[in-house]
């Protein structure tokens, strides 16, 4: 079965401030995004493709020939971001890994494990989520208190005060298989504080049913270690992330 991956790197990186596309800030002496092709690349991937945008041209002067590159003009939010590459994946069939192009601390294992999950428990999507003390700012899992099946995924700006006591978070990586991904993704809206489209909503429109009808599981696999996922959006965070790799060489390699 092939496997597919779309990196999200097409961001401005505002808080970085820097001209230098915040994928391509280096976390280990490497750029961020290169590690995460490192680590891709060692695995049975058919084919990445790089959603690009602000200052593409570095990033495709830095990946050359080794993704392939879809152009977001319009930062309208990540399910758009995803959407920007239906034209090479959607009539494909397989599993798509979803990351965005700051996770350079991910390790191989945990994604294999991600690819894994999807499989063996025959649902149409895997959230990759941890729990963490601090969970300001990031999106919150909904699960359903019987079942504890995810229900929703809801974002920090848009959650009730009930929601954002949730410490169990999105880290931003999913594995989809993709005939279902790509039959979701129109269903999703921008009703939103940002008026943006979420990918975190396709939790929602795979259960309803979305384009297709059917509807569909959605299911989480709980991270380990949240350093893993540390964000990345602020030369603080970047400082953070380098003495989390120097500290455990070989781990987040």
């Amino acid at each position: 079965m092939e496997v597919f991956a779309i990196l999200l790197a097409a961001g401005k990186g505002t808080r970085m401030k820097s001209e230098l596309p915040k994928v391509l800030h280096p976390v280990g002496g490497t750029p961020m995004i290169g590690r995460l092709v490192d680590k891709l690349e060692a695995m049975p991937i058919t084919r990445i493709v790089a959603v690009v945008g602000h200052r593409s041209d570095l990033v495709r002067a830095y990946l050359g020939t080794r993704v392939t590159y879809v152009q977001q003009e319009a930062q309208l939010g990540t399910a758009h971001a995803v959407l920007q590459a239906e034209r090479l994946l959607s009539r494909r069939s397989g599993s798509t890994l979803v990351l965005t192009g700051d996770t350079p601390l991910i390790r191989s294992s945990t994604l294999e494990q991600l690819l894994a999950a999807q499989r063996t428990q025959d649902s149409a999507g895997v959230v990759l989520t941890a729990l963490v003390q601090d969970p300001a700012g990031y999106g919150r899992i909904i699960r359903d208190p019987v079942s504890g099946e995810v229900i929703d995924i809801v974002e920090d700006k848009d959650a009730t005060p009930e929601q954002k006591r949730i410490h169990e978070i999105n880290t931003g990586i999913f594995c989809f298989d993709n005939e279902s991904l790509f039959q979701a993704l129109p269903g999703i809206a921008n009703h939103n504080a940002q008026r943006e489209y979420y990918l975190t909503d396709i939790v929602k429109v795979m259960r309803q049913g979305g384009e297709s009808g059917s509807r569909k599981r959605f299911a989480a696999l709980i991270l380990d270690d949240p350093t893993e996922v540390m964000g990345i959006n602020t030369p603080e965070q970047l400082e953070a992330a380098n003495r989390a790799f120097y500290a455990h060489i070989g781990i987040f390699s």
